[in-house]
């Protein structure tokens, strides 16, 4: 099942700006590339021919393939980080539920 064009671009200027975070230390720098970034999608939206539309965003997801960033930063509590299930608190048992050993 294919995603709605809508939920391609919103899903890639996230995953864009994420991989930008990576190559970016610094905020500054960061919050400019940003706008530069968010100004080209900003361009494409004004576009109404679907084929032309179809063509930009094939060549943004490819350039975006091509400019990923090798080891994106993640979050230490997000599924991979090093924090992710660290002393996690155990499961609830219901007193009804809880089972004594002989």
């Amino acid at each position: 099942m294919s995603l709605a064009h809508s939920q391609r671009v919103c899903r890639l200027y996230r995953n864009s700006l994420k991989h930008l975070l990576s190559w970016t230390i610094d905020r500054d720098v960061f919050n400019h590339e940003a706008r530069l970034l968010q100004a080209r999608f900003r361009e494409g939206a004004a576009e109404r021919d679907p084929r032309v539309v179809a063509n930009l965003l094939k060549s943004a997801e490819a350039e975006f393939e091509s400019r990923k960033h090798p080891d994106p930063y993640i979050f230490p509590t997000n599924p991979g980080g090093s924090k992710y299930q660290r002393n996690t608190p155990p499961p609830f048992t219901d007193e009804k539920h809880f089972v004594e050993w002989e």
